[in-house]
């Protein structure tokens, strides 16, 4: 129970402040509510959450197979930071060049459903952000293949998700605005974040056989 209980706090954690920063979905969710919309918004982040959950069952998947070949562990943690690597370089040069975010909602012409699934699953950054952390999860031994675990982890990721669809929900235009002035010190947090974490998974990797042994 007590791991179950670390794996769904970090699972939601993640999710939640992961989705925390101004994206077309999050701000999409914000252009429903603004029109009152309530049931579109609903339904929005529903599809858009679904689409989400399904790619980290796909995640899954692909770090399992991964470590199935023993001789590559090492390898896979390589990957792992790699893909960390790649997210923290993307948040760095963003606030590098003092990007902000663009207040644009594509597909805001379609059904609700039907546009938070379509968002969803062309946001390039949902796979390589998911295997990333799932690798780093897996190699803490946080997450691991024992009965439930997986079917946990995917349900806290979709409330760390909603949780903060809902935040941006209720509060409207204020949590866009704010966020939205604060974007490229956002990005500077979020990129030195990942940096961080990829950099000591890294150490741990090629530094510390007991810990990447277990």
């Amino acid at each position: 129970m007590k791991a179950i209980t670390k794996l769904s706090g970090w699972a939601f954690a993640i999710s939640f402040l992961g989705t925390l920063p101004l994206g077309t979905l999050n701000l999409s969710v914000v252009n429903y509510a603004f029109r009152h919309d309530w049931a579109g918004a609903a339904g929005f982040s529903v599809a858009a959450i679904f689409v989400e959950m399904m790619i980290v069952r796909v995640a899954l998947a692909a770090i399992r197979r991964l470590e199935r070949f023993t001789p590559f562990f090492r390898v896979f943690n390589v990957l792992t930071c790699g893909i960390l690597l790649f997210l923290a370089f993307n948040s760095l040069l963003a606030a590098w060049q003092m990007e902000t975010f663009r207040a644009t909602v594509p597909f805001s012409f379609l059904n609700p459903w039907l546009a938070g699934f379509v968002l969803s699953l062309t946001n390039p950054l949902h796979l390589p952000f998911w295997m990333g952390w799932t690798g780093v999860l897996r190699s803490k031994k946080v997450l691991g293949d024992q009965r439930g675990m997986h079917s946990c982890f995917i349900t806290a990721i979709g409330l760390g998700t909603a949780a903060a669809f809902g935040i941006y929900a209720l509060s409207g235009g204020y949590l866009t605005r704010l966020l939205g002035s604060r974007q490229v010190l956002l990005n500077w947090v979020v990129g030195a974040a990942l940096l961080i974490t990829a950099l000591i998974h890294l150490y741990k990797t090629f530094f510390n056989g007991k810990i990447v042994s277990g």
